[in-house]
């Protein structure tokens, strides 16, 4: 029998690791573009069901994009972060921004996982989805296990020549060997290309 009730996703995106993503398929990468918010929500959660539920044909989502800077003051040079802000807002994304950073350093930030850990303790998701790379966050999975929920890694690995010398970017060994599914998306982008027919797709046109 189908299950009644629908699979409750949450779904967390890493700022840090989209801004090293977006870098690499803007300036390094055939595609000279970036990840349209719309079609990696849409994506994340068809792989979601398909991993976690195949029998259940709906689900509620909610997500949450964590910024690693802090909030930019009202002044021009916020321009671009609150050009960011309006787009996620527009692929229906909550933003968080980092309470505090390192000098003048970005670094991912770290309110994504007691979030996460808050809102699995008001029972608001079956399952956590995470856009991340980052080693500080391989303890994301192993304490989400411990209240029920299952984790869902969508993780990069890309290499791209810069000056003189080669730029490598993996995703941290024991975040992936902790989560119960981990998905190579540098795989899964080369199948989705940007399209061009006013479709919603990974990758912007």
């Amino acid at each position: 029998m189908t299950p009644k009730m629908p699979l409750r996703i949450a779904f967390f995106v890493d700022g840090f690791t989209l801004k090293k993503v977006n870098e690499y398929y803007r300036f390094f990468h055939p595609y000279h573009t970036r990840l349209d918010f719309r079609g990696l929500r849409s994506w994340a959660r068809h792989e979601a069901l398909k991993l976690f539920s195949p029998k259940r044909s709906f689900c509620t989502m909610e997500c949450h994009y964590y910024h690693p800077y802090k909030k930019p003051r009202e002044d021009s040079a916020s321009y671009g972060l609150k050009g960011l802000e309006r787009e996620l807002h527009h692929g229906g994304f909550n933003v968080h921004y980092a309470e505090s950073i390192g000098g003048d350093r970005f670094s991912p930030n770290m309110g994504l996982i007691e979030d996460a850990l808050t809102l699995a303790s008001f029972g608001r998701m079956d399952v956590a989805v995470l856009f991340s790379t980052q080693g500080q966050y391989s303890v994301f999975p192993e304490r989400l296990r411990t209240v029920g929920v299952r984790t869902l890694v969508l993780g990069w690995n890309f290499a791209y020549p810069k000056a003189d010398r080669w730029v490598s970017w993996k995703t941290d060994t024991g975040l992936r060997e902790a989560c119960d599914y981990y998905v190579a998306m540098e795989q899964v982008a080369n199948k989705y290309p940007p399209v061009s027919d006013g479709r919603v797709g990974l990758f912007l046109r």
